[in-house]
């Protein structure tokens, strides 16, 4: 009888083990999905507006949202960008992705504020944006870049 106690014993603890080492993958696992929130914060106009642009052209809209000023006019264009890309069919958005970005001129307006003049190699139609500096780092203003229409 006590044989018996004994290889009951054994199961357990060899159940206790498979359940520790389950939970430590699930635990990995778990924290490797958590990454995006600890992006790199730009520290510098042209690591925020490069991040965005980055992060947009590869479809990571939301790492990309971590480099937008908040603002209602700005979640607006940002919408409008993400919509668009995912308009592209699937050899688009690959171009797209494979597709490196040309700067050609940073320019610092004051302290706070420059502007970034970019393309991309795949249309090669040049753009224009706003980084701005806040506590969070270097942020991009999309509404500089899609000015209001007058009537």
């Amino acid at each position: 009888m006590q044989d018996a106690n004994y290889g009951l014993t054994l199961l357990m603890f060899k159940n206790i083990k498979a359940s520790i080492y389950l939970s430590t993958i699930l635990l990995c696992l778990f924290s490797a999905c958590g990454t995006e929130a600890n992006e790199s914060k730009a520290d510098n106009a042209l690591d925020g507006g490069r991040y965005f642009i980055e992060n947009c052209m590869q479809g990571n809209f939301k790492i990309a949202k971590l480099y937008l000023l908040e603002s209602p006019a700005n979640h607006s264009y940002f919408d409008s960008l993400s919509a668009h890309y995912f308009l592209l069919d699937k050899e688009g958005r690959q171009q797209l992705r494979q597709a490196s970005i040309q700067i050609n001129e940073i320019r610092s307006i004051d302290p706070t504020h420059s502007s970034f003049d970019y393309q991309n190699s795949l249309d090669k139609v040049p753009q224009k944006m706003m980084v701005v500096s806040t506590p969070e780092g270097w942020k991009v203003d999309l509404q500089y870049s899609y000015p209001q229409k007058t009537k």
